[in-house]
């Protein structure tokens, strides 16, 4: 896990030095900001050996502005595959390459909380992370579209049932993502 949060930091700190257009001579294009929206669909593979692996849909909004590729706030849902869990991550969202030019990767930093429906009817609230890269794909005056590959982080605790003891430890996943923002 310590490799792939080290590619990760790695990748974000590229990203600062690619640039997606041949033209930096050009002056950068004034941005006043505005309101952005988007939903992103992927999946995420356990690496905690939980078997949890999940599909997730995701909802974001947000402003764009300059270097802020998008700051906002999302809701996503994490199916689990092999069980009748769910996870749901309520976060706050910053994707940004640190430049107004336009720019062929970007970093994407989540953090807030996961409400997490477990086994046997329990329900609980935990942490959740995610750090990425994203890499901007096609776009347009009033769309951009990315993929994102990163690590996510869901906290699930122990719990006391009906006497009891059950044990869950926390997730973490490789994620990656398809997404689009008007």
């Amino acid at each position: 896990m310590k490799h792939l949060l080290l590619t990760i930091l790695t990748a974000m700190a590229l990203a600062l030095n690619v640039s997606a257009s041949s033209n930096e001579d050009k002056a950068p294009v004034r941005d006043h900001g505005h309101f952005a929206w988007g939903a992103e669909v992927g999946g995420s593979i356990d690496m905690s050996a939980n078997d949890m692996s999940t599909i997730d849909f995701t909802a974001l909004i947000g402003y764009r502005r300059s270097w802020m590729k998008f700051l906002g706030v999302g809701a996503g849902m994490d199916i689990m595959v092999n069980s009748s869990c769910r996870s749901f991550p309520i976060f706050a969202n910053l994707k940004t390459s640190f430049s107004s030019r336009p720019q062929l990767l970007f970093m994407d930093v989540r953090a807030g909380l996961s409400v997490n429906y477990l086994p046997d009817d329990l329900t609980q609230t935990g942490a959740y992370a995610f750090a990425g890269v994203g890499f901007n794909l096609a776009s347009g005056k009033k769309f951009a579209s990315h993929l994102t590959l990163g690590y996510s982080f869901v906290d699930r605790r122990d719990v006391n049932h009906n006497e009891h003891h059950i044990e869950f430890s926390p997730l973490h996943y490789a994620s990656v993502r398809l997404g689009i923002a008007f």
